[in-house]
C-alpha cells in the first residue's frame, strides 16, 4: 500500500425539492347564485389575492341531491377581466349568454369562458334533479388581456385528456396543464395547471411543476391523505411553498383532490362582484358599461388550444 486514499467515484443523484404546506384551513361554507350552498377554498378571507395569484376564486358546488326544479343555477350576470371555468363532476346544467351561445354540460364536462372585455351569461339552469357536484374557478387576466375579445369552449368528458400510472393507482383528469407526458386540450392566457387527481387507498404520487408556477393550491374534496407533508381530509385547503414538486400520499380511504398551480401575474387586483380590473376607475367604467348596455362589445370566439401572445 502506498498510503494514498482512492477517491470515491460514486455520484449522488440530485434530491428532488418538494413543496411544503405554508397555510392550511377548512374551506368556508356560504351561499351563492340563487342561494345554493358552496364551499369556497379560494376567494375567501383565508388567503389574499397576492397569495393565490393568478387564481381569484374556486367554489365547490355540492355534492348535493336536488329535487327537479329546486336548483336555480346562477341567473343572468356579467363578467369582465377574467377567465371563468366550470367543471361539472355530477349532474347537468344549461348555459346561455348574451351573444347567442347555448349549451348543456353533462357529468365530466368542462366549460372554459374568457370574459375579456365583457360577457353576460346564465348558467346551471334546468338541472333535472338528482346529484349535483361541480367546481367554478376564476383566473385573473393580465392588464394587456383584460379587454381582449371574449372566448369560450366546452370540453366534453370524453375529450378531456386523462393520465394514469401504469398500475392504475393514480389517475388524473387534466383540464389545464400537463401530467407526465399527457397535456391538456387548452393552454389558457395565463400559464396554469388545473388537475383533478384521484389516488386509490395508500397510493402515492409526485407531481412535477414548472419553476415559473410559484403559486400552488391543493383542495381535497374526497377521502384523506398527506399533501406536502401535512394531513388533510374533506374540504381541506392547502397553500404550498413557491418551488419544487408536489407529493401526494393517500390514506387507506383513498383521496381525490384538485391541484391549482400558476404563474403569478403580479399586478394590482381591484375586484367588484363579477368585474376584476387593475384600477377603481376601470371598475367604475365596467359598471357604467353594464348599466348602459355596452358591456358586450364582440361575439365570443371559440377558445382555441393555444396561448395568446
Amino acid at each position: 500500500m502506498d498510503g494514498k486514499t482512492k477517491a470515491d467515484t460514486k455520484t449522488t443523484a440530485p434530491t428532488t425539492e418538494l413543496r411544503t404546506v405554508v397555510k392550511k384551513f377548512q374551506a368556508a361554507e356560504m351561499r351563492e347564485g340563487a342561494g345554493f350552498k358552496i364551499h369556497r377554498p379560494v376567494g375567501g378571507s383565508e388567503m389574499s389575492t397576492s397569495e393565490t395569484d393568478p387564481f381569484l376564486m374556486l367554489d365547490e358546488l355540492g355534492p348535493t341531491t336536488y329535487k327537479k326544479g329546486e336548483f336555480e343555477g346562477a341567473p343572468w350576470h356579467p363578467h369582465r377581466g377574467q377567465d371563468t371555468v366550470m367543471y361539472l363532476r355530477e349532474g347537468q346544467g344549461d348555459h346561455q349568454d348574451s351573444m347567442g351561445n347555448k349549451g348543456r354540460l353533462y357529468a365530466g364536462d368542462c366549460q372554459w369562458m374568457t370574459a375579456g372585455s365583457g360577457i353576460i351569461h346564465d348558467e346551471g339552469r334546468n338541472h333535472p334533479g338528482g346529484p349535483l357536484h361541480g367546481f367554478q374557478m376564476w383566473i385573473n387576466l393580465p392588464k394587456k388581456h383584460k379587454m381582449m375579445d371574449p372566448a369560450y369552449r366546452t370540453i366534453r368528458n370524453n375529450e378531456k385528456p386523462k393520465f394514469s400510472t401504469p398500475d392504475g393507482q393514480v389517475q388524473a383528469n387534466i383540464i389545464a396543464g400537463v401530467v407526465g407526458d399527457v397535456k391538456a386540450k387548452i393552454q389558457p392566457v395565463v400559464p396554469i395547471q388545473y388537475i383533478e387527481f384521484t389516488l386509490k387507498p395508500s397510493a402515492s404520487y409526485t407531481h412535477k411543476l414548472p419553476k415559473a408556477m410559484a403559486t400552488c393550491i391543493v383542495y381535497i374534496f374526497e377521502g384523506e391523505g398527506v399533501v406536502g407533508g401535512m394531513k388533510g381530509g374533506r374540504a381541506t385547503t392547502m397553500l404550498l411553498s413557491k418551488s419544487g414538486d408536489v407529493e401526494f400520499k393517500a390514506s387507506e380511504k383513498g383521496m381525490t383532490l384538485l391541484l391549482l398551480a400558476g404563474q403569478p401575474i403580479k399586478e394590482p387586483v381591484v375586484w367588484h362582484g363579477p368585474f376584476v380590473m387593475n384600477t377603481q376607475e376601470e371598475i367604475m367604467q365596467a359598471i357604467r358599461d353594464y348599466q348602459r348596455g355596452t358591456l358586450v362589445k364582440t361575439k365570443a370566439k371559440e377558445l382555441l388550444a393555444k396561448s395568446w401572445t
